[in-house]
C-alpha cells in the first residue's frame, strides 16, 4: 500500500526527522507563535529565546533543528498564517501543528 504524503506542518515534520525530532521542530513553531502573537509583530530569534528564558545557544539549537527540516530561516511564516487563521477561526495557535502544507506554498509533491 502506498504510503500517502504528508498534508500538515507536523506530518511533514515526522516524516522529515522522525517522532521526536519532528514534534520538537513543531514545539519550537508553536513556542514562535506564541511569542510572536503576544508581541503583535515578528519576533526574532533573541527576542525568542529571552521570552522563553533559554539560553541563545539552546534557541539557536532549535533553530538549526528546524532549518534541517523545513527550509527557511525561522518559523515566522508559519506563525504569521496561523495567527490569521487563529484569528479568523477563534481558535488561538493551538492547532499550529495541524496546519496543512498549503500554507507556504508547499505541496506533498514538494515534500
Amino acid at each position: 500500500m502506498k504510503k500517502r504524503a504528508p498534508r500538515t506542518v507536523l506530518e511533514y515534520a515526522i516524516s522529515k526527522a522522525g517522532i521526536l525530532k519532528g514534534a520538537r521542530v513543531v514545539a519550537f513553531v508553536v513556542q514562535w507563535t506564541l511569542v510572536s502573537q503576544s508581541l503583535g509583530r515578528q519576533i526574532t530569534l533573541a527576542e525568542y529565546a529571552d521570552w522563553w528564558n533559554e539560553k541563545e545557544r539552546t534557541a539557536y539549537d532549535h533553530q538549526r533543528e528546524f532549518r534541517e527540516v523545513f527550509a527557511m530561516a525561522t518559523p515566522q511564516p508559519f506563525a504569521d498564517q496561523a495567527i490569521v487563521r487563529a484569528a479568523a477561526l477563534g481558535h488561538g495557535v493551538k492547532g499550529v501543528g495541524m496546519l496543512e502544507l498549503d500554507v507556504l506554498g508547499m505541496t506533498p509533491a514538494l515534500a
